[in-house]
């Protein structure tokens, strides 16, 4: 016991050492591929705690030791079965490195693939379909990508219920070879019945069963089936649409499928605001719509727009389900008042079209309308037109976003023949218009957008066709920088007459500096012509720079542009200010 006391007061007598804590930093070595690296950095506890300096060298080892199990399953995934992690300190003067020397060999391939499944009425998917290659790197993604295609695969074709089982994967080390045996419960084959609807309160159920084209007694096709749960949503009557399959056969042995909807309000009044510094100066749009208005998604809607120099009121009627599914009626009628620097027109106008949706992202509309126009051109006599006319249209909308694309495009070809009563006269109006969007970046932040419009008028000379139907440049819609109409064929005493032709083109470089404010960098250039085609002569080109504000129904946009070369006439800058990108 004595003993015991002495040791304790030497062992008090010492004096404490007080170890600093240990700064260090992490370096990957025998990795060739940077982001290999760089993701292996990321998975490591080591590199995290960094800025937590332990207090020994001990407490730095085990912090190494928690990175091997985490460092040798990434590797794994890639394939590297073979892989081994050491781990080294290297002390230089004030600096120590915490170093993971790794030894890669090469990566496992894939030696053979085998898919055991429960029925023989599924015929087993290729390799191909799998997506799997023997003698391939045996990468973990693939090989999980593999089983969601199998069970795809298999709902595909008719198998429902289809779920996967325990797959096994054989790592053979020696051959340095990969096995994979994917186990499927494909169970039977499934007939689909009779279809419900919930939610519908105030839409047709036979209207319905129209649209989506049900058909009962048919084997489950599960495109088909999403397919349809789309053209309810496009619609525009339900916010959501869900699918289910009824697990219990009824007593015809099929499957019953139920859609469960919520219904969108059906009416919606909106109004907008456009701001220029050109002629239109202010334009106010003023809009309400019915989507059900007899219960059976027909749509009417009318608009109100008036600006310094345009004025206007139309409605619209639609009809979905016209005679086929695909078909959807639609009658238009406006009045419209203009009163430009070129011309002054009041004109009422009605058409009825087809509009026949070829799939979800083509169509083609056929119609036939008729035009009545009083138009006085540069304070010369009013002049009378009675225009018939066939008007055709195909549009093709491939881009990716409705309200803020970033990869895909647009695509509008019209053609209208016109056949004028009074005077015989006959002409051809065409228009090409096409968008495209490029994403120069994996977030999508940055956006290069392209826009080419192509216009002509055939048949007659230009005192022929009334001057509301010519083409004119200049403005918002074609070259920001000049103002409206101002890019126009003139007569001899200078007035504007428009032309025959037209062209414009515009760059939009866009970039969102956060989630809902982004910049613009644009150049348009275009010009109206005399002559039937473009002879890109005289082509005036504006740029400018511009702010977005995104909100739920489009970018609230500020263009600020001026004309690059510039006329006597023209004004320093033109400014735009408008919700939605301009194109």
């Amino acid at each position: 016991m004595r003993g015991l006391f002495f040791l304790i007061l030497i062992l008090s007598a010492i004096p404490t050492v007080h170890a600093e804590n240990i700064s260090y930093t992490v370096e990957i070595k025998g990795i060739s591929d940077e982001g290999l690296e760089e993701e292996l950095l990321s998975y490591s506890f080591a590199k995290k705690q960094q800025d937590n300096p332990p207090s020994s060298l001990f407490v730095l080892k085990q912090r190494a030791k928690k990175d091997i199990p985490n460092f040798i399953k990434l590797l794994r995934s890639y394939a590297y079965f073979g892989a081994t992690v050491l781990i080294q300190l290297k002390k230089q003067k004030k600096s120590l490195t915490l170093v993971f020397q790794f030894e890669l060999d090469e990566p496992y391939r894939l030696n053979k693939v085998l898919i055991h499944q429960d029925t023989t009425e599924l015929a087993e998917p290729t390799l191909a379909q799998l997506n799997l290659k023997l003698d391939k790197p045996a990468l973990t993604t693939d090989l999980l990508a593999a089983e969601e295609k199998l069970l795809r695969y298999a709902k595909d074709h008719s198998h429902a219920f289809a779920k996967l089982c325990p797959r096994k994967v054989v790592v053979n080390h020696d051959l340095k070879r990969v096995s994979l045996d994917l186990c499927l419960d494909a169970g039977h084959k499934v007939t689909v019945g009779d279809v419900s609807f919930t939610g519908n309160k105030n839409v047709d159920t036979d209207f319905l069963k129209k649209l989506i084209q049900w058909q009962s007694g048919v084997l489950y096709d599960q495109k088909a089936l999403n397919k349809q749960r789309l053209t309810l949503i496009d619609s525009r009557l339900f916010t959501i649409a869900r699918l289910h399959l009824a697990k219990e056969a009824d007593d015809n042995g099929q499957h019953p499928i139920t859609f469960e909807l919520t219904e969108r309000l059906p009416r919606t009044i909106s109004a907008g605001l456009r701001l220029t510094t050109d002629e239109e100066m202010v334009l106010f749009r003023l809009e309400w719509e019915h989507r059900n208005f007899w219960n059976k998604g027909e749509n009417v809607d009318l608009v109100l727009n008036i600006s310094m120099i345009k004025s206007s009121f139309e409605a619209s009627f639609r009809k979905p389900v016209f005679y086929r599914p695909e078909n959807t009626l639609i009658i238009n009628s406006a009045i419209t008042r203009e009163d430009t620097d070129a011309f002054e027109s009041l004109r009422a106008e009605i058409s009825a079209i087809i509009e026949h949706q070829i799939d979800r992202k083509k169509r083609i509309n056929v119609g036939l309308a008729y035009r009545f126009s009083q138009v006085t051109e540069n304070n010369k006599t009013t002049e009378s037109f009675n225009l018939i006319s066939i008007p055709v249209r195909f549009s093709w909308d491939f881009s990716d976003h409705f309200l803020e694309p970033s990869s895909g495009g647009r695509l509008w070809l019209d053609e209208e023949p016109f056949y004028d009563i009074s005077s015989g006269a006959r002409f051809h109006k065409q228009k090409i218009r096409y968008n495209h969007y490029l994403s120069l970046t994996a977030s999508k932040n940055l956006i290069l957008a392209g826009r080419i419009i192509l216009g002509n008028i055939w048949g007659a000379e230009v005192d022929d066709v009334p001057a509301d139907l010519r083409y004119f440049a200049g403005g918002g819609d074609t070259v920001r920088g000049f103002s409206f109409q101002s890019l126009s064929p003139k007569d001899t005493n200078g007035n504007k007459v428009g032309g025959l032709s037209l062209l414009a083109l515009s760059f939009e470089l866009r970039s969102w500096v956060t989630d809902n404010i982004g910049v613009v960098g644009f150049i348009d250039a275009g010009q109206a012509y005399t002559s039937i085609y473009q002879n890109f002569s005289d082509l005036r080109m504006g740029a400018g720079l511009g702010l977005r504000y995104k909100t739920p129904i489009g970018a609230l946009r500020l263009d600020l542009a001026r004309a690059l070369n510039k006329r006597p006439e023209d004004d320093e800058f033109q400014v735009y200010i408008s919700i939605g990108h301009t194109f």
